[in-house]
């Protein structure tokens, strides 16, 4: 059955997260000249969370791309508990509705239930346990895969190993979380089809997105049902262009809410594995000196530099851990390795952590040789010249600030601050500013429930430097 673009295509992009439960598949004969709107609804529970689900309609076929999209505000919507519990979902903005008391819990079947004027729609779900998994990594692309220390290569991929139980057929929904962000038209499916030995484990790689260097990313699987799997199977595949659209009905992929439907319900508990990826040196050399500059992600709270003398750096190099940092301009980072002898090579690798210290693989090598005919940059951060040691002190509705001063005349002193982690010249913590004060500095006034960030500051006449972040909670 054909179908038209412009209808495909608003379906699409109000249904693009639907996802849901049950093994009946309603068939549908309906001829594409009678198709109007189209009811679209896209529910989910999951484990340790609330219920939500949003409620809106497609277009006409023969509707604008740019049409803005009809979402439903005066719906009656339920989920109920296989144990006998129901709450009512209360209505917030963009056709969404919340739930409030009931959370997601593995073992439990949950219904969804939708009442618009005279109609009402049903879907079931089962929340499985996660699977869990033996491993994950990121290797470079020119690397042979599973390998971690491959040098050089454009790109990163990565792999990962699901557990799968033995003797059983498995359907599996993954998730690809990019620096905090759910790339939702990357979800896909992967349906084991085989009966797997005891204690195998499903060995994956992404399919539809490559991570990026500078990524804090999160893999996420659910073990899901045969609808669900169906649903996402089928829109991997339009997503990805692998079918073609005249194959389609305006009721693919399929819904569990039943005839004359969009979308699908589903409660998952998902398991989870975190990649990093750090970002790529840019190295410029002066004299007795070499300046390393990359990217900041607000993410990751360390990076340790690897370092050597003759190229092939590894983890067993030298390395100067959690290495200090300074905001210059345009939210980079500058690294200044110093002392150094003129004419000599210097290689040099990154590796970065998150604050659970999950740490990546090493960067791209990169080299330089220090040049006596470059001057020392002013831009450049020298060591001598940048606030150390800081520390923050918590005390009832306060913070100490400490830190030692850097080297210089006429340098002015400074704290930014933010209930934010991941300060920079650029972000929100530049109108929490406190200038010219002098270390211990106490921040009063303060909310003994948040957490408050600070980075201290120094200005010489013509750029601004930030030092190390620290933290701490009043109490």
């Amino acid at each position: 059955m054909k179908i038209g673009n412009s209808l495909f295509i608003a379906s699409l992009f109000v249904l693009f997260s639907c996802d849901g439960f049950n093994e009946k598949i309603v068939p549908i004969n309906i001829s594409v000249e009678n198709v109007g709107q189209v009811l679209v609804i896209n529910g989910e529970i999951e484990e340790n969370s609330i219920a939500w689900v949003q409620i809106s309609y497609s277009e006409d076929i023969n509707a604008s791309i740019n049409t803005p999209i009809n979402y439903e505000k005066n719906a009656s919507v339920s989920i109920n508990t296989s144990n006998g519990t129901s709450e009512e979902l209360v209505y917030g903005w963009n056709g969404i509705y919340f739930g409030n008391e009931i959370k997601g819990k593995v073992g439990e079947t949950y219904t969804m239930t939708i009442t618009i004027g005279s109609e009402t729609y049903t879907a079931k779900s089962t929340m499985f346990s996660p699977p869990g998994y033996q491993g994950a990594w990121v290797y470079y692309k020119s690397g042979s895969k599973g390998s971690s220390e491959k040098i050089g290569g454009s790109g990163y991929s990565d792999e990962w190993i699901i557990n799968d139980p033995s003797a059983t057929r498995n359907r599996y929904l993954f998730q690809w979380w990019a620096d905090g962000v759910h790339y939702v038209r990357q979800d896909w499916a992967i349906d084991d089809n085989r009966v797997v030995n005891a204690n195998e484990g499903l060995k994956l790689f992404t399919v539809t997105l490559d991570p990026l260097p500078n990524q804090h990313i999160i893999h996420r699987t659910a073990e899901i049902d045969k609808i669900t799997y169906d649903y996402y199977n089928m829109y991997e595949k339009i997503v990805r262009g692998l079918v073609s659209i005249t194959s389609q009905t305006p009721y693919n992929p399929v819904s569990n809410f039943g005839e004359g439907t969009i979308g699908n319900f589903r409660a998952v508990a998902f398991s989870s594995a975190i990649l990093l990826t750090p970002p790529n040196i840019s190295i410029f050399a002066q004299n007795e000196q070499n300046v390393l500059a990359f990217e900041p992600n607000p993410l990751f709270t360390k990076y340790n530099l690897y370092w050597s003398n003759t190229a092939g750096v590894a983890k067993n190099s030298n390395v100067v851990s959690d290495i200090r940092l300074g905001m210059t301009k345009d939210e980079i980072n500058f690294h200044v390795d110093d002392s150094l002898t003129n004419g000599s090579m210097y290689f040099y690798r990154l590796e970065v952590e998150d604050a659970e210290r999950n740490a990546s693989i090493l960067s791209p090598e990169v080299s330089a040789s220090p040049d006596p005919n470059v001057p020392v940059d002013t831009i450049s951060i020298s060591l001598d010249n940048f606030p150390t040691n800081v520390i923050a002190a918590a005390g009832n509705g306060q913070i100490t600030i400490t830190w030692t001063s850097a080297v210089g005349s006429n340098l002015v002193h400074g704290i930014y601050w933010s209930n934010q982690q991941g300060i920079t010249l650029q972000n929100t913590s530049k109108d929490n500013a406190i200038w010219d004060i002098k270390s211990p500095y106490i921040h009063t006034g303060l909310d003994n429930s948040k957490t408050y960030y600070y980075r201290v500051s120094i200005w010489d006449g013509i750029k601004i430097r930030l030092s190390k972040e620290v933290s701490a909670k009043p109490n």
